[in-house]
């Protein structure tokens, strides 16, 4: 599904088994964040090109975090081309907890190797330039990225549409996941896209669902 021109989303709407959103951004970056499962992303790279994306031109492949739904179809990538891409701290937190964490959902660990380590600050790609922020809370070392001048937030699972991202998980801290929230706030967004549930659409859309998580969420947590 067409967002905006150069950015596209691919909604997980399965009610039997989780997986997460994809997000793919067009030139420059053509950059597959969040693959999921590796058993999904078959499936997505068809959905891809019936949006005429053609995914062999795809440059680089971005975890916002290394839980499976979303991680775990980065390994279909790594040494074939595209380069693999996860921040330092969540690649760290992979290699402390990675086997226990993913046998916990009864699957095996898979062995990872990772082209570009990911820090906080502008990653410049040709002519554009991407915002990697660090947005611990869910994970130790998720991100977001922040496509300035399309006002575009792709944001993992730090804030979803009416809700956010559980921090009952090995790594998760609600106070982190908090002010990692109010960061993000600050941004000046159209568009946001995050791992489960719908985007967010029109920015004061965008601001109504910070200020209803504010409000509704936040004391709970």
């Amino acid at each position: 599904m067409k967002v905006c021109d150069g950015v596209y989303a691919y909604i997980w709407r399965g009610v039997f088994e989780n997986n997460c959103n994809t997000f793919y951004l067009g030139d420059p970056f053509n950059m597959f964040i969040d693959p999921g499962l590796a058993k999904y992303v078959g499936m997505r790279f068809a959905d891809m090109k019936k949006d005429g994306i053609d995914t062999e031109k795809i440059a680089y492949i971005v975890a916002t975090h290394s839980h499976p739904d979303h991680f775990e179809g980065c390994q279909q990538f790594m040494g074939k081309g595209p380069k693999v891409a996860m921040h330092k701290e969540e690649i760290a937190f992979l290699n402390e907890i990675g086997p226990q964490f993913f046998a916990m959902f009864g699957m095996k660990f898979p062995q990872f190797t990772f082209d570009i380590v990911l820090e906080e600050g502008p990653w410049k790609i040709g002519n554009e330039v991407l915002q990697v922020y660090k947005t611990p809370g869910h994970s130790p070392g998720s991100v977001c990225l922040y496509w300035e001048s399309k006002k575009v937030l792709v944001c993992g699972d730090l804030i979803f549409k009416e809700s956010v991202g559980r921090t009952d998980f090995p790594g998760g801290s609600s106070a982190l996941l908090k002010e990692s929230i109010e960061r993000m706030k600050e941004l000046d967004i159209e568009y946001l896209l995050p791992g489960h549930m719908d985007i967010v659409v029109g920015k004061s859309n965008v601001k109504k669902n910070f200020e209803l998580i504010e409000k509704y969420i936040f004391p709970m947590l």
